[in-house]
């Protein structure tokens, strides 16, 4: 870290420039993936919405718990950056860590603040606790040694499956009670759009600097086709299956599924367009992961004006 020299009392001081402490909080976030902050925001709101006491907590702890949940996935997407920086360079990323403006051991450092700030906070937060510890661990066990999660398709599934689940789960236990059923309906559907869209579809555009990273996802040991394959299949089956699971348990989250329905065929397009497109760049491979992003966004944000709609918070 850049320092500057002061002098008191005749001994020479180093002391570090606060511009640059500012600078690489500021990148830390750009690093964490503000979009991806965003929608992990409103999973955690609409747990908390979906409660089964919506009252339970005080304005205060769910205050508390909202910034802890945030310091949470700052922690858990940074530790990605820093342990992914190989990877990152092989394929372009254009991120801080990995075109060098943030140095990974400030970012470490970060890293470390954020989720024992997290854990912290959460101590405040009666019931939360649990649910940050889980959420980081997942965190870590995705990009971390000895057995980042990150590098088989399976695995990645599972731990990105977890990561959904925690957010949704920790939202209802900072309002005090557990998910409801309308609550367990929206949150299995949206992780498992996570798990079985996001986790494959991401890897198209990655395919290289994964292999170069030792990865083994799908897409590297059986090539893009079979990721393709997957990605559309499991776009198809979470869109069927999040209107049928509306329809026989909780009919009123009907209207939000409709964009997971919608979403799964704009990804299966997007899958089958690039696929006849010969030596597609890398922004062209990336059509489907944009497309799951929307389509997450789009039934998250449609769940919270329902819900709005219909008095909440009341």
């Amino acid at each position: 870290m850049t320092a500057v020299a002061e002098i008191t009392n005749g001994i020479r001081i180093s002391k570090a420039q606060p511009h640059f402490i500012f600078r690489y909080a500021r990148l830390s976030l750009i690093e964490a993936r503000p979009t991806v902050q965003i929608v992990f925001l409103l999973r955690y709101a609409l747990g908390a919405a979906f409660s089964t006491r919506q009252h339970g907590a005080s304005p205060a702890q769910l205050a508390a718990g909202t910034l802890a949940w945030w310091l949470a996935v700052i922690a858990a997407y940074l530790i990605n950056g820093v342990m992914d920086v190989k990877e990152d360079r092989a394929n372009g990323s254009v991120r801080p860590i990995a075109r060098g403006d943030l140095p990974e051991r400030p970012a470490a450092f970060i890293t470390a603040g954020t989720a024992l700030g997290a854990l912290a906070l959460a101590q405040f937060v009666p019931g939360l606790t649990l649910w940050i510890a889980a959420f980081l661990l997942l965190g870590w066990v995705y990009s971390a040694p000895p057995f980042p999660a990150k590098r088989w398709s399976t695995a990645c599934a599972l731990v990105v499956f977890g990561l959904g689940w925690t957010s949704f789960a920790g939202g209802a236990a900072t309002a005090g009670g557990e998910l409801d059923t309308a609550g367990l309906v929206f949150a299995t559907v949206m992780s498992a759009w996570m798990a079985l869209v996001g986790s494959v579809v991401k890897d198209l555009s990655d395919v290289d600097g994964d292999a170069t990273g030792g990865r083994r996802t799908v897409a590297v040991r059986y090539g893009a086709w079979l990721a393709r394959a997957l990605g559309a299949a499991g776009a198809l089956s979470v869109g069927t299956a999040a209107v049928l699971a509306a329809l026989r348990w909780a009919p009123s989250l009907l209207v939000a599924m409709v964009p997971v329905a919608v979403g799964a065929v704009c990804v299966v397009t997007q899958i089958v367009r690039t696929a006849r497109i010969e030596n597609a760049d890398k922004r062209t491979r990336r059509s489907a992961y944009r497309a799951f992003m929307r389509t997450q966004y789009a039934a998250n944000l449609v769940m919270v004006a329902v819900l709005l709609l219909d008095g909440w918070p009341a």
